[in-house]
């Protein structure tokens, strides 16, 4: 008579068991989301900054290069030449 009952308890424990195992599993695949979506957006938004960085320097180097050029021309008088 112990077998009979200690057989359903057993499988009603295992039971048990696998039910709260399933509920830690999704628990971590839910994690496991939110952290990969983490990730994405933080890897979004360093490849705005970056490309805002690039612009910046763009621009920079453009505003340099019209500086070195009209220092050119001055230096070489260039500009006074071609005004005449």
């Amino acid at each position: 008579m112990t077998k009979t009952f200690a057989l359903p308890l057993a499988l009603a424990a295992s039971l048990g068991l696998a039910a709260c195992a399933e509920a830690e599993q999704e628990a971590v695949e839910a994690d496991a989301e939110e952290a990969a979506a983490d990730v994405e957006a933080a890897a979004d938004e360093a490849a705005a900054d970056m490309e805002a960085a690039a612009d910046d320097a763009m621009a920079e180097m453009d505003e340099m290069a019209g500086d070195v050029e009209a220092a050119a021309e001055d230096a070489t008088g260039t500009e006074d030449a071609e005004a005449e």
